[in-house]
């Protein structure tokens, strides 16, 4: 059985947590992709279509982030399994 942190909110479900864990449902959304994947290509592009000057500003304002924190050295790489 896995502990309650395991399950992501949602405050759409009863008890305000998703049915499946977040590996069960990463596992699933993954083979979801490899078996959709021209409906989930399509999908992603019109989203940035849709969000282009959004995703660009949130972009730049990261990069400009990541780089101040890397040159004081404060950059945390994330660890790769």
């Amino acid at each position: 059985m896995k502990p309650l942190s395991a399950f992501w909110r949602r405050a759409a479900c009863p008890d305000g947590r998703d049915r499946w864990c977040g590996e069960c449902r990463g596992g699933y959304f993954r083979k979801w992709c490899a078996t959709h994947r021209d409906a989930y290509n399509t999908r992603q592009r019109a989203y940035y279509r849709r969000n282009r000057a959004r995703l660009r500003a949130y972009n730049r304002e990261y990069q400009r982030r990541r780089r101040r924190l890397m040159r004081a050295g404060r950059w945390k790489q994330r660890r790769t399994s």
